[in-house]
């Protein structure tokens, strides 16, 4: 059996690539196949396979028989290739650090055809007690193989016939709560103003007030400023690429490019930052009025700053004054959170948050509608009343 296909290079560049059956190994009893890619043409690609075939029956490709081309590895480094140019690069490089941290160690240095369902099986098994996201590395490994049944390496996909675990619960194990109550989210503040630099503070007050996730804030641009019409206009969103580089990008789906009206006390509070922002950047020899793109929140370069950044600032606060730690994205789920124990409509929720459907907002904010449902009584009867 023999597979002559064409493939694309990551510059985009035609390549002709080959699979061929050459025996059965004498050692092993296994199927020998080769593979090489590469050619600028079918017919190279033919010439070569043959070639190939010959050397086999010569005895001239003993030393090689390791290195048939079929390595998960080498298959993933084809596939790989070509998804860089089907996604954002942020999620190109999000999945190809999964792969690297997750799959490849697992199953790299195997041959495609040697991988079972109960390889991938066990794997997963055992993902599931350790990673959150182990119904990813399924996805995952069942694209590989779907690559390379394309290419002709093998014939079915082992991963699509496996059976995903129940999510392992840990029972003794206290669930969280990433979140702060009105309460909490006050004293953070109060204490952020006080003790830190400002800008610090007005990050997790603009945070706080609109919802905003981490990398929307921290890629908002004065222009996108509205002091007229108190809001600010979500455009864009800081992401990281290739190489660690941080840059704009587009927001993470059409529903997340919004406009979030603010309070009045942040919008003086942005006002505030502002003009002292124009201070402290004309000292480092910047000129944020001729700027049009200046960033609300820039570093001492007049650029990106790091999107570790705000945890580093907010464990200052926790750790000094022995607060509840949250994640950072844990205040986007206090907006949430707040407004929704205020009575404010899920959907005008849903629409402030960027969530694609108002079932999003509903299913990551259960805790709290479940926790209205028990008010209902004591409400329907105050209404029976009045």
């Amino acid at each position: 059996m023999a597979t002559i296909k064409q493939y694309s290079k990551k510059d985009g560049a035609k390549r002709w690539m080959f699979k061929t059956y050459l025996g059965i190994n004498s050692v092993t009893g296994k199927q020998d196949t080769a593979m090489r890619r590469n050619f600028a043409t079918r017919r190279e690609a033919k010439a070569a396979m043959e070639r190939v075939k010959v050397q086999y029956q010569n005895g001239e490709l003993a030393c090689q028989q390791q290195s048939n081309g079929d390595l998960f590895q080498e298959v993933f480094d084809l596939w790989k290739e070509n998804y860089e140019y089907t996604v954002k690069e942020s999620t190109f490089v999000k999945t190809v650090e999964q792969f690297k941290v997750h799959v490849l160690p697992e199953f790299g240095h195997k041959s495609m055809s040697s991988i079972t369902v109960a390889d991938v099986q066990k794997f997963i098994n055992r993902k599931a007690k350790t990673y959150v996201k182990f119904r990813d590395l399924k996805i995952d490994i069942a694209r590989i193989f779907e690559y390379a049944i394309t290419l002709g390496i093998v014939d079915s996909n082992p991963a699509e016939k496996i059976s995903i675990p129940r999510k392992v619960e840990k029972i003794d194990k206290v669930e969280r709560k990433n979140y702060y109550s009105r309460d909490e989210l006050k004293e953070f503040l109060k204490l952020c103003y006080e003790q830190q630099p400002f800008h610090i503070f007005m990050f997790f007050q603009l945070l706080s007030a609109s919802g905003c996730r981490r990398g929307e804030i921290l890629a908002l641009e004065w222009c996108n400023v509205d002091f007229e019409n108190q809001c600010i206009h979500i455009k864009q969103n800081l992401a990281r690429g290739k190489d660690r580089r941080l840059y704009l990008d587009y927001p993470k789906t059409r529903h997340s490019k919004r406009t979030i009206s603010l309070d009045l006390e942040t919008m003086k509070y942005l006002d505030q930052w502002r003009s002292l922002q124009r201070q402290e950047m004309l000292k480092l020899g910047f000129n944020t009025l001729s700027n049009k793109n200046q960033l609300v929140f820039a570093n001492q370069n007049n650029s990106f700053i790091q999107l570790s950044k705000p945890r580093t600032w907010m464990l200052q606060n926790v750790k000094k004054n022995n607060l509840r730690e949250i994640t950072v994205h844990g205040f986007r789920h206090t907006h949430a959170t707040l407004l929704l124990e205020a009575g404010i409509a899920p959907k005008v929720i849903s629409e402030r948050l960027g969530h694609a459907s108002i079932q999003i907002t509903l299913d990551l904010y259960s805790h709290v509608t479940e926790k209205m449902e028990t008010e209902v009584p004591n409400v329907f009867a105050k209404v029976m009343r009045d």
